[in-house]
């Protein structure tokens, strides 16, 4: 929660019922609209956690996943980086993954002991991307236009793709990213929602990997 936030009403009203600090709670649009907009041109696109939710069910969920062939991890506007265990299971309701993220600031770990199914740690998505060093393709309006089915195939190609997904409502990539980038498409000739760019990608890529193992075979 931002600071000039926290004695709004509607936070200090959400913070009570959830019997939280109100420095603890995650910025969301659907109990803080107008707080947010105190924040003026600050404020665009913040308080958004159901598009990292929803895209994380969505890649979790897959048989890409289950199949041990993909690993998430969720940049922050405040330059954290959250890293998702491929067997974790996230809630189903918005609130409580919500809930879920508030403990995992406090804890930096969930669970707290154990293996960690979620861990966050600061760092930028330039480090992030350095640190996973592999080739970076990013889905953007601002990029190249090709169908989601062509880019699959793109990436099957690659020895260790990486594939960035603006989980924003609005704009394009910070410039320190797009300057990572080895390659962007833009898969669709209006804008998609975040999950649904994740689930197409996600499901591309695996018809792109069986059609190639088929091939391959024959």
């Amino acid at each position: 929660m931002p600071n000039e936030l926290v004695h709004h009403p509607t936070v200090l009203k959400l913070a009570q019922r959830k019997r939280k600090d109100p420095r603890a709670l995650i910025l969301d649009q659907t109990y803080h609209h107008s707080a947010i907009l105190r924040l003026g041109s600050r404020g665009t696109g913040r308080g958004r956690p159901d598009i990292a939710h929803l895209s994380l069910l969505l890649a979790l969920g897959s048989p890409l996943n289950m199949g041990g062939g993909l690993k998430c991890y969720v940049h922050t506007r405040d330059n954290n980086i959250i890293e998702v265990d491929p067997k974790a299971r996230l809630p189903r309701n918005s609130d409580r993954f919500t809930s879920l993220l508030e403990q995992l600031y406090q804890e930096r770990t969930v669970p707290p002991t154990g293996v960690p199914l979620l861990s966050i740690k600061p760092g930028s998505i330039g480090g992030l991307l350095d640190e996973i060093s592999g080739e970076v393709v990013a889905l953007t309006t601002a990029g190249l236009p090709k169908s989601m089915d062509q880019v699959a195939s793109r990436l099957i190609t690659l020895n260790n793709p990486i594939l960035l997904v603006g989980g924003f409502p609005r704009g394009h990539f910070s410039k320190e990213t797009a300057s990572k980038v080895d390659e962007s498409y833009r898969v669709h000739d209006q804008r998609l929602d975040a999950w649904t760019v994740v689930a197409r990608a996600v499901y591309d890529y695996e018809r792109a990997r069986a059609l190639e193992v088929a091939r391959t075979e024959n």
